[in-house]
């Protein structure tokens, strides 16, 4: 599973914005990546 897999499974219950924040500054994820993930997440509360 990859690390962007992986912050649409665990964010926002099991990582915060700051997990995904320190994620980026590691070269783990792109800051579009993340924009991705919350956007996913507001599309599903919404």
């Amino acid at each position: 599973m990859s690390v962007f897999e992986m912050a649409e499974r665990y964010y926002p219950r099991l990582w915060s914005d700051a997990r995904l924040e320190a994620l980026v500054k590691a070269g783990r994820l792109t800051t579009q990546e993340v924009e991705a993930v919350r956007g996913n997440k507001q599309a599903e509360r919404g």
